[in-house]
């Protein structure tokens, strides 16, 4: 792992680390086992590696068990590699993982499993005729030594993008974005790679970011790089996407188009804004009737509208949400932004069981998506999975600060603080969500009973009356038929309500 020649009471402590990567080390307690004062070990691996003794024990134990989940047995689990690799916090872990390498522990096990069953599993191939943007990964400048890396890295960017299928990899007279990158690799060994994204009509430069790893493992770094660009691109390009379309009239758009305009609309869920992404959509489902990923955002839709009592005919749009995510499922070949909206269509319409499929799939193609997170997180907390539904959320929050779906992490963030009695916790996160989208009025219906059950029986009251003008003459059944909520939270929310002063 480390060049020559290094002092022999640095080598002996690396030898102690690489054998014993699980071990509880201390400064201290690595010092005396090779003989080395704790200052002058701690001296030498700054001076020769750059890193503290713990630094460097903590960029072991990752590479091992990245290494461990790629090409780990077949029944092994994230638990057992993790704790054998020395981490015993696995919420912590799988975030760092997560951060480190553009998808959780559980896709990268999953992947090398299918691999070893299947030899290599065969990637759906996006349909050439669907309309998708295209981005053209230029060749990567190089500035010092080892060019022949820069190659490598174009490749396995354009591998990442590939594997998503939302979008297509194109050349770059065909492409409406391109992706520059330059690499500087120094003396010591060190790599610093620059990405950035580029609008090929206008220059505009819509993302960039940068990345420091080691030459002594390339393959490792050219896939951090790669999978870290394909995890961090894609809300750019739907923002740009959005833009593009705006202004434009909706007669000269294409499904595609069709769908980044309704994209804005559907997020918001708000009543209004839904029947706005139904009309845009139910034009792309007609121009593409074989794109899954209109077909997939217009289930999600009908199901927001069932789900939140934005319609009288909640039944018939819930049967409608079911029925277009079969479809699109049939069609959807890979595409990752489809598994997303496909586990929200499913979820909403009350089939939590197909919904899992699709999130686990979403999760597999791109490990690194916000959406994909967080759509797998509604799915644990409807069914009372409330710690690892909220482990998720927060994934899903630290993965996209700023993202306008922020808001419903925080209401499921609140839920399961609900779920476990933590009320005042749960008040808290819907005030959030609250701030963060004031026209999601329909979770007070969650925040009324959470402040009864805190013993704030007036605000709870107050809560429900502001709701109840919003939505008048709904009762404590329709709350408890809205969403597929587990048996236990639906009672405790009925509780709430009917303490409240909600019929039921």
């Amino acid at each position: 792992m480390v060049h020559q020649p290094l002092p022999i009471g640095l080598k002996k402590a690396i030898e102690r680390l690489e054998s014993e990567p699980a071990r509880a080390w201390r400064l201290e307690h690595l010092a005396a086992a090779v003989g080395v004062a704790p200052r002058t070990l701690q001296k030498h691996f700054r001076c020769f590696l750059d890193c503290s003794p713990l630094g460097f024990l903590r960029e072991l134990r990752f590479d091992r068990a990245r290494q461990e989940l790629l090409h780990g047995p077949r029944h092994a689990s994230v638990t057992e590699i993790a704790r054998a690799c020395g981490f015993n916090h696995l919420g912590r872990f799988a975030i760092e993982y997560l951060r480190r390498y553009g998808e959780s522990p559980s896709a990268t096990l999953r992947r090398s499993q299918r691999a070893t069953v299947s030899s290599r599993a065969k990637l759906p191939v996006l349909a050439s005729a669907l309309e998708r943007p295209a981005v053209a990964v230029i060749p990567f400048g190089v500035v010092g030594r080892r060019p022949e890396f820069a190659t490598a890295f174009s490749d396995e960017i354009s591998m990442a993008l590939w594997r998503l299928h939302c979008v297509k990899v194109a050349a770059p007279s065909n492409a409406g974005y391109h992706l520059f990158g330059r690499l500087h690799a120094d003396t010591r060994g060190v790599l610093r790679v620059w990405v950035r994204l580029v609008d090929a009509v206008t220059g505009r430069c819509l993302w960039a970011a940068r990345w420091d790893g080691d030459a002594r493992d390339p393959i490792g770094f050219e896939e951090r790089v790669a999978l870290g660009v394909a995890q961090a691109i894609q809300p750019a390009l739907h923002a740009a996407e959005i833009d593009r379309t705006s202004g434009r009239d909706r007669g000269d758009l294409n499904a595609w188009e069709l769908t980044m305009r309704a994209l804005p609309h559907l997020i918001t869920v708000d009543a209004a804004a839904e029947g706005l992404a139904l009309d845009l959509l139910e034009r792309a489902m007609t121009l593409a009737p074989h794109d899954p990923l209109p077909i997939a955002a217009a289930a999600w839709c009908h199901g927001l509208r069932a789900g939140h009592h934005f319609s009288g005919r909640a039944s018939t749009e819930r049967a409608m949400a079911h029925d277009l995510a079969t479809r699109a499922a049939a069609l959807n070949g890979g595409d990752a932004l489809a598994e997303t909206m496909l586990t929200g269509g499913y979820t909403l319409a009350h089939d939590l069981e197909a919904a899992a499929v699709h999130a686990e799939r979403a999760l597999a193609i791109g490990g690194g998506s916000a959406w994909a997170w967080g759509r797998s997180a509604w799915v644990k907390a409807y069914r009372g999975l409330a710690a690892d539904a909220m482990e998720e959320f927060q994934i899903a929050r630290s993965l996209a600060p700023a993202d306008p779906l922020n808001f419903l992490w925080s209401i499921g963030i609140a839920s399961g603080h609900f779920q476990s009695g933590r009320y005042e916790q749960s008040i808290s996160w819907y005030r959030r969500a609250r701030a963060e989208n004031p026209k999601a009025t329909w979770s007070d219906r969650f925040l009324a009973p959470a402040y009864v059950l805190a013993g704030r029986m007036d605000e709870g009251r107050q809560t429900l009356s502001q709701f109840m003008a919003a939505f008048p003459g709904l009762t404590i059944a329709d709350v408890r038929s809205g969403l597929p909520w587990n048996e236990a939270f639906l009672d405790r929310t009925s509780e709430g309500l009917e303490s409240a002063g909600m019929r039921l």
